[in-house]
C-alpha cells in the first residue's frame, strides 16, 4: 500500500466515523475469503449505530479494494477477498514491531532476516528492536511497547508462570535459538570447583537458571555481570567460569566444555527453541503468527547461518 492510500485512511480513522471503520475492520480481520461475516444487524446493534451506517462502511472499504463482499441472499455476505495490509491499516495497525536478542550470532541474525521476510510477503511492515535480556524484553510485552518478543521457550514458560497475560503466539524447532549452551572457563579446569568465581546475568532468565543448575551444591562466589560483558570478564580473570552460548564462541583460546548437571541438561533443550510471545490481549498479531509459516522462518534463519543469504532486517 502506498504512502497515498496510508493518508487516506488515516484520514478516514480521523473522521466522525472513524471509530466504527476500525471496529468493523477489526471484525473482517479474523473473517477468512469464503466465510460469512457478522449480520449487519448485528453489528448494528453491537456498536449502537444504525444498520445504513454500518452498510456505508463496509460499501466505503468495497469501493477502495480494501474487501470485497459477496451476497448469497437469505444466506447472508461472504467474504469474497481482503486486502490484508489495507485491512490492519484501517484497524489502526499496519506496521509491526518485535523485540529481539542484540543480533551477535548467526541464529539472531538469521531470525531477525526470516521474520522480516516473511510479514514482507504480507505486505506488512516489520521491525526489529533488540534488547539484551529476555526478562526486560518480555517486560516491554507486558507494558505493551511491542507486539512481540523473541525468547527461548524455557524463559518463556518461566515468565508465563508468573504472568498470565503473556502466551506464546509462535514456536520453532529445537536448536533455532541457540545451538547448544557450554562452561567456559578463564584457565583449564576441571569442572566447577569450589571457591571459584562464577559469573551470571540475573537479567537473562537462561544464563542464570543454567548457572544456578549447573553450579548446585557448589561453594562459589557469583559475580554479577551483563552478559554482553561477560566474556570480557573471563579474559581479564575477574571470574574463574561462566555459560555461554556455543554459537557466540570464535575464540579457540578459550577453555570450553559441555555442562554436566542433570538439572542444566534437562533444561538447556528448551533454551535451544525460538519462540515468539504476546501479550493474550494482543489478537492481531497472534492471527498474523497464525497464518505465517514457521518452516520458511527456520529456512531462511539456516540460510543466513550457512552464509547463503545476507542478512536483511
Amino acid at each position: 500500500m502506498n504512502g497515498e492510500g496510508c493518508r487516506s485512511i488515516l484520514e478516514e480513522l480521523n473522521s466522525k466515523s472513524g471509530m466504527l471503520i476500525q471496529r468493523i475492520a477489526e471484525e473482517l480481520l479474523f473473517v477468512e475469503p469464503g466465510e460469512r461475516i457478522p449480520k449487519i444487524e448485528d453489528l448494528s446493534k453491537k456498536y449502537n449505530v444504525g444498520r445504513g451506517t454500518v452498510q456505508n462502511v463496509l460499501k466505503k472499504m468495497d469501493e477502495r479494494q480494501c474487501i470485497a463482499l459477496e451476497s448469497r441472499g437469505h444466506l447472508g455476505t461472504f467474504l469474497r477477498s481482503k486486502d490484508l495490509s489495507m485491512l490492519l491499516a484501517y484497524c489502526g495497525s499496519n506496521s509491526i514491531v518485535g523485540v529481539m536478542p542484540l543480533p551477535y550470532s548467526k541464529k539472531y541474525e538469521g531470525l531477525a532476516t526470516a521474520l522480516h521476510e516473511e510479514f514482507g510477503t504480507l505486505n506488512l511492515s516489520y521491525h526489529s528492536a533488540f534488547m539484551q535480556g529476555a526478562t526486560v524484553r518480555l517486560d516491554n510485552i507486558m507494558s505493551g511497547r511491542y507486539d512481540f518478543a523473541l525468547v527461548s521457550r524455557f524463559a518463556a514458560m518461566e515468565a508465563i508462570s508468573k504472568h498470565k497475560e503473556l502466551k506464546i503466539a509462535k514456536e520453532f524447532g529445537l536448536h533455532s535459538y541457540v545451538s547448544e549452551h557450554a562452561l567456559v572457563f578463564s584457565e583449564a579446569a576441571n569442572g566447577i570447583q569450589d571457591g571459584m568465581k562464577v559469573g551470571i546475568d540475573s537479567d537473562s532468565i537462561d544464563q542464570k537458571a543454567l548457572t544456578l543448575a549447573e553450579v548446585k551444591d557448589k561453594r562459589v562466589e557469583y559475580v554479577n555481570v551483563n552478559y554482553m560483558h561477560l566474556l570480557k570478564h573471563l579474559k581479564a580473570k575477574t571470574i574463574d567460569a561462566m555459560i555461554w552460548n556455543v554459537d557466540e564462541i570464535d575464540d579457540a583460546s578459550l577453555h570450553v566444555a559441555p555442562l554436566t548437571a542433570k538439572e542444566s541438561l534437562a533444561i538447556a533443550q528448551q533454551m535451544s527453541q525460538a519462540v515468539c510471545v504476546i501479550h493474550q490481549d494482543n489478537k492481531k498479531i497472534e492471527y498474523l503468527f497464525r497464518i505465517i509459516s514457521d518452516e520458511r522462518i527456520t529456512a531462511l534463519q539456516y540460510e543466513v547461518e550457512a552464509g547463503r543469504r545476507i542478512p536483511k532486517y
